[in-house]
This record gives structure tokens, C-alpha cells and sequence, in this order.
């Protein structure tokens, strides 16, 4: 697990070119497809590609997981059990 924190106004970049939504970003980066949200504890179904970044780390770099749309909306510092994507630099 990754203890990680939401970013808040991101809302405002778009998905890299030839992506509709992050969360298929997220998924083609990993070749993975989640069903349920990465937040410990949370089992929602209401996915989005959320960008966040590792809590308590010196790495201030932006990353997208899958997280429902309410932790999504998080304020405080928790755990996310899927890997953490690279968001490109070129936003």
C-alpha cells in the first residue's frame, strides 16, 4: 500500500491525446482493469482516474488510481492499494 493525498484542481487537464477519461490512461499504462475503488476500506464501484500525490515523501510528482468519485473528493492522507501512474510531464 501507498499512502497517498488527492491534488486538488486538476480537473482543468485533459487526458493525454488518445485517451478519453485518465481512468483509461490509468488502465493502458498498467494493462490492468479495476472494478472498485483503491481508497483502504472503500469498496465504490463510481471510478475516476484520480491525480494524487504520495503523502509524507520529498517525491512531489503527480500520479494517477483509481478512486470513486467521493474519495476522489478527499482531504486528508490515506492508502490506496493500486499502482500509482505517472502523470506525463507534458500537461
Amino acid at each position: 500500500m501507498t499512502k497517498i493525498k488527492n491534488i486538488n484542481g486538476t480537473s482543468r487537464f485533459s487526458a493525454p491525446k488518445g485517451y478519453s477519461s485518465w481512468l483509461e490512461y490509468w488502465e493502458k499504462q498498467t494493462k490492468k482493469k479495476q472494478s472498485i475503488c483503491g481508497a483502504s476500506g472503500c469498496s465504490s464501484n463510481d471510478l475516476v482516474g484520480a491525480h494524487v500525490q504520495k503523502a509524507n515523501s520529498t517525491d512531489k510528482n503527480y500520479y494517477i488510481t483509481p478512486l470513486c468519485r467521493s474519495c476522489n473528493q478527499r482531504t486528508d492522507e490515506f492508502d490506496t492499494h493500486w499502482e500509482l501512474v505517472p502523470v506525463p510531464s507534458n500537461l
